[in-house]
């Protein structure tokens, strides 16, 4: 998923401590990446891809709840959802929690990354890869939504839980030709939510991949969360080809008692819609 690289960000001493391991990486084996588990003072266990940190124990919640629910509740009835990426289950441990959703493909590039959450992160998929309703399709996620779309899947969610939108493993997955196979597979009323990245740390990126949406899709929402590991501020972005609604307080709240969703450590629905509210630098970065 989406990252925050730990030996980038401009941390003061003190936080730098607070970022040393406890005790040695535990890497797991991969032909396509390098993979590690670190145990840090700040935010527990977190792994690491080609040495940049893409989740932690302490935080991921914050991340995963805005992935999956603000598009998940914003729909109506979701039935079928696809996961581009989402190799550490923690995506589709959030969307088991939406009872009506009868199918979860998860595609993940990296069998070791699923290898490496059964082994030293349980806590990330809480069995999500083992439920009935969730099937996880390995190799590239381009190859596999062709094959879907090819048979006739379409999706009333789709859900981007990947690496940087410019690393080599997934950078084809943000490209306009492959944004337009995804709202080609879309239900009606379908959503995209993807991850603009950090607006104080990647202006440029997040500018850019704002436009390409924005190309391709007629309705375009963006989310502001807050997300530690990342450096903060983290902009999602909701895409749809409908005039769909948005859901106010009470409907959002509806929905979440009607499917029996309770326990949210970070989403609720006033934050849901408190996340449209941009500050002037970012409204600015997307004008």
């Amino acid at each position: 998923m989406k990252h925050a690289d730990l030996l980038r960000l401009p941390l003061g001493a003190d936080a730098a401590l607070l970022l040393r391991q406890r005790h040695p990486s535990r890497p797991a084996p991969s032909r396509f990446q390098s993979i590690a588990v670190e145990d840090t003072q700040a935010f527990g266990a977190l792994y690491c891809l080609d040495g940049e940190a893409m989740a932690a124990e302490a935080d991921e919640f914050m991340i995963h709840e805005s992935l999956v629910h603000i598009p998940a509740l914003a729909h109506p009835d979701p039935r079928r959802a696809l996961v581009l990426g989402g190799g550490d289950g923690a995506s589709a441990r959030e969307l088991l929690k939406h009872p009506g959703l009868e199918r979860i493909v998860v595609a993940e590039l990296d069998p070791g990354v699923v290898a490496m959450v059964r082994s030293h992160l349980p806590s990330f998929p809480q069995g999500a890869f083992d439920a009935d309703r969730v099937s996880l399709s390995l190799g590239d996620a381009a190859h596999t939504l062709v094959s879907l779309h090819q048979q006739g899947g379409r999706f009333d969610l789709i859900v981007f839980d990947l690496t940087e939108a410019d690393d080599p493993a997934c950078a084809h997955l943000h490209q306009p030709d492959f944004l337009q196979l995804c709202a080609a597979s879309l239900a009606p009323r379908g959503i995209i939510h993807v991850q603009l990245g950090s607006p104080f740390y990647q202006p440029e990126k997040v500018a850019s991949l704002y436009r390409r949406l924005g190309a391709v899709f007629p309705v375009l929402r963006v989310s502001l969360i807050h997300v530690p590991l990342y450096g903060g501020p983290w902009l999602l972005g909701l895409c749809t080809r409908d005039d769909l609604p948005e859901p106010d307080e009470a409907a959002l709240a509806g929905r979440l008692a009607a499917r029996g969703i309770s326990g949210l450590r970070y989403y609720n629905p006033a934050l849901h819609l408190a996340s449209r509210a941009l500050p002037n630098y970012i409204r600015d970065l997307l004008a």
